[in-house]
């Protein structure tokens, strides 16, 4: 539908705020966007961006063509959702926005698990902290966000939460490892490895270790998990982690998650953000169900 090829291209381009960018994300060259973006101008009679030093802008018309836009590629995906469904089966891309400790391992298994029942649905899946996740489903860029419940906009909603605590994550071999639980005082006299990207949780933990009489030295701090996995493993230090993104490791013994007590970061929840007025395709339904269901077995493991 060439439509709604350009119409793509007008929504990716707003959200990037460049053509290169937009280019680059949706692997289309760069002149052939900027000539659908100058002959729906055309059409239009209006300019849609102001061209700005700091890139291209929506003017008040071309807000009006993104609600547009966003509307009818949303109708789009719907349409050709329900002709999948006439057919008997599920069809079409969901697009998925989590936290990264999710990629390790929990979302690689839901995905596989889901793909055995669902061959035709594809995925696209980003990593992202807590407020670009909000941002993501917001303006329709995600499908699904999974993330803590946290504050978020209005628009959305918050489904299938389950307790999801951060836990002091520790070697089999650390002091801490046998403690039923711990405070942040007892792990502030450790090395910590602290997280980069991670707003509002990172504040969290700052704000908290800012009030005890130690704060801990921060060996170091990444917004890579896997590059923080065997700095844990080799016992200098203590990183605040859910079990999520250490299953397997804490499975094997190589790792401990110690439950984190008189602080709230031991009472956190997590679960599935949607959008409240966008009608959902049936695949993406479906993995919405399907999530919640396996943020539901991992948390009772985690009990």
């Amino acid at each position: 539908m060439m439509h709604a090829a350009v119409l793509r291209y007008f929504v990716a381009v707003a959200r990037a705020g460049s053509i290169r960018k937009a280019s680059e994300e949706l692997h289309v060259a760069a002149s052939a966007i900027s000539r659908q973006i100058m002959k729906m101008e055309e059409d239009l009679g209006m300019p849609l961006f102001e061209r700005l030093p700091a890139g291209l802008k929506l003017t008040s018309a071309g807000r009006a063509a993104m609600e547009h836009a966003e509307r009818t590629l949303n109708d789009y995906e719907i349409l050709k959702s329900d002709l999948g469904a006439l057919r008997g089966h599920k069809t079409g891309t969901v697009k998925i926005a989590t936290l990264d400790s999710l990629l390790v391992d929990f979302i690689p298994d839901q995905l596989l698990a889901f793909h055995a029942r669902n061959p035709n649905v594809d995925f696209q899946v980003r990593s992202a902290a807590h407020g670009r996740i909000v941002h993501h489903v917001a303006e329709g860029e995600a499908d699904i966000g999974i993330t803590f419940d946290l504050a978020r906009s209005q628009d959305l909603d918050f489904i299938g939460a389950v307790p999801m605590p951060l836990m002091a994550m520790v070697a089999s071999n650390h002091r801490l490892a046998r403690a039923e639980a711990v405070t942040l005082t007892e792990c502030a006299q450790f090395n910590l490895f602290l997280q980069l990207d991670t707003e509002p949780i990172r504040s969290f933990i700052d704000i908290e270790l800012s009030m005890l009489q130690r704060t801990g030295r921060v060996l170091v701090a990444s917004n890579n998990l896997n590059m923080i996995k065997p700095l844990i493993m080799a016992g200098v230090g203590v990183a605040f982690y859910t079990p999520l993104g250490m299953a397997r490791e804490i499975r094997e013994g190589k790792i401990v998650g110690v439950p984190l007590k008189g602080t709230r970061l031991g009472g956190l929840k997590m679960g599935i953000l949607v959008p409240r007025r966008r009608r959902a395709t049936h695949a993406t339904e479906a993995m919405i169900d399907h999530l919640c269901a396996g943020l539901n077995d991992v948390a009772s493991t985690c009990r």
